[in-house]
C-alpha cells in the first residue's frame, strides 16, 4: 500500500465524509488503528478511511486525481475512479 503521510503530510486538506459532514486541518499522520486505516488530521483529529469520501489537498490544488483514495484501499481493488 503506498504511504501517502510524506505526500501530504503537513498539508491543509479538506476531508469529505459519508453523509455530507467535513473536516478541515493539517494532515498530521496516515495510520492504523487496531487494523482500520486513518489519517490524522491537527495531531490529534483521527478520521478512518472507510468514512471519507473524499480528500482535497486545498494548499496544493495540483495534485493529481487519482490519488485518492489510496488504490490498495479502493473496495473494488480497481483502478478507475
Amino acid at each position: 500500500m503506498e504511504d501517502y503521510t510524506n505526500k501530504y503530510k503537513g498539508e491543509q486538506v479538506e476531508v469529505a465524509l459519508f453523509g455530507g459532514e467535513y473536516q478541515e486541518g493539517v494532515l498530521t499522520a496516515y495510520c492504523y488503528v487496531e487494523d482500520v486505516a486513518h489519517i490524522e488530521l491537527n495531531g490529534h483529529i483521527l478520521v478512518p478511511l472507510q468514512n471519507i469520501a473524499s480528500l482535497h489537498c486545498s494548499s496544493r490544488c495540483d495534485a493529481p486525481e487519482d490519488d485518492w483514495p489510496p488504490r490498495g484501499l479502493r473496495e473494488d481493488g480497481g483502478d478507475e475512479g
